[in-house]
């Protein structure tokens, strides 16, 4: 598992400037777009929870290793309520931080 998430990470480096754990390649265009939608109430619905937190945990060591620093952002539903959207079924404070905060260059 290690060296996929490093491979994608360094792909959403080298295609975007920034690693973000939602778009690491885990989720289809139409799962995104669900998530985006609301059409789902969590993401943890729709991935594997046990590799998904190795998978945030993995990008952690490596975006620190290559000296990225975190930038949490505000996600927003595409709903009439602009909602922000719910990544664990939990609402964990500091899993939904880990869901939506994404990798920079410290260098920006």
């Amino acid at each position: 598992m290690e060296s996929r998430v490093t491979e994608a990470a360094e792909a959403a480096l080298d295609e975007q400037g920034f690693v973000d754990p939602i778009g690491m390649g885990r989720l289809t265009p139409a799962g995104i777009e669900d998530r985006r939608r609301a059409r789902m109430p969590y993401l943890e619905k729709i991935v594997d929870l046990g590799k998904l937190s190795s998978a945030l945990l993995i990008l952690r060591r490596r975006a620190q290793a290559r000296e990225l620093r975190p930038s949490e952002i505000v996600h927003l539903s595409r709903t009439r309520d602009r909602r922000p959207p719910c990544f664990s079924k939990s609402g964990d404070r500091g899993l939904e931080r880990a869901y939506r905060t994404p990798w920079v260059p410290a260098r920006r």
